[in-house]
């Protein structure tokens, strides 16, 4: 009698679990997505990044723009009240990986068991190249950088402001992303080298673990600055007028000027020395 009594609320009861997920799974499929979320393709450097650990971190989270939900006969867009969204997502894994990621999505209008799922996708980037160097690649002793005692250039902080680099995506997507903008990306000195040395020097922008090259002049405080043929510290196409006008006689460069305006260095101060300039001045060549 025990036994078939014990049976009897054993069958019961999972008839009951069968049921209530039968019911849940049944919930949970209810919510229908009716217009997919804007931006189903997250990039890496832009919408995320690999931790210290090496796993994938978003950025500023999944944005869920543009989405609508249906759940039984209620249809809800996606908005935003008092910082809040009324929709939220995470990955059916618990983790994200480069590629498809399965994703689960809620909303606050609905039941808290019901759900959705959509597939995301996370592109890694390929390679990078540098479109504009930063602004300020002239860098003054005791202004930008000082002497260490071993010759070095000692400074703490490179101003990367104007750089912008040429991002191409494993997906074959190409995007320009300043520094300006997105401050992951950063500079480094050459593989093998603890420091810079005065005089033209090639660093690296960095952006998630690729490396493009640029040119700056740690310019010493007794050093020419062959180019800058008006002595106002910059190297432009006026410059390259200057050196136009001396070299025709309308005007006449002196001291430091005529120097410097030497940039092929052969003693005489012709189109030449201004081509050069000019070509410095739109980087088809990175020193003078």
């Amino acid at each position: 009698m025990k036994k078939s009594y014990f049976k009897a609320v054993t069958a019961a009861l999972l008839a009951f679990i069968v049921a209530f997920s039968c019911m849940s799974f049944a919930l949970a499929a209810e919510i229908k997505i009716v217009t997919p979320p804007k931006k189903t393709i997250l990039y890496e450097g832009i919408d995320w990044s690999y931790n210290k650990t090496g796993k994938i971190s978003l950025i500023r989270g999944i944005d869920l723009s543009g989405m609508v939900l249906s759940y039984n006969s209620k249809t809800v867009e996606y908005k935003v009240t008092n910082k809040f969204p009324n929709m939220y997502a995470s990955s059916v894994a618990g983790g994200w990986t480069v590629g498809d990621n399965a994703t689960k999505i809620g909303c606050t209008d609905f039941p808290s068991s019901a759900y959705t799922t959509l597939t995301l996708k996370f592109v890694a980037v390929d390679s990078i190249s540098i479109i504009n160097p930063p602004k300020k690649t002239i860098l003054f002793e005791d202004k930008d950088w000082v002497l260490s005692g071993l010759g070095d250039v000692e400074f703490t902080e490179l101003d990367l402001s104007g750089l912008v680099l040429k991002v191409k995506y494993k997906n074959g997507t190409i995007k320009n992303i300043s520094y300006d903008d997105n401050k992951l990306i950063s500079w480094s000195v050459p593989k093998g080298v603890d420091s810079a040395k005065p005089g033209y020097t090639t660093l690296y922008a960095t952006f998630c673990g690729l490396r493009s090259p640029f040119t700056v002049n740690f310019l010493a405080k007794d050093a020419y600055l062959y180019g800058d043929a008006n002595g106002d510290f910059k190297i432009n196409s006026i410059d390259a007028l200057a050196v136009l006008q001396h070299s025709v006689g309308n005007i006449t460069l002196k001291d430091k000027n005529l120097t410097q305006a030497d940039v092929t260095k052969d003693g005489k101060i012709n189109s030449l020395d201004a081509l050069n300039i000019l070509q410095f001045t739109v980087g088809i060549q990175q020193t003078l």
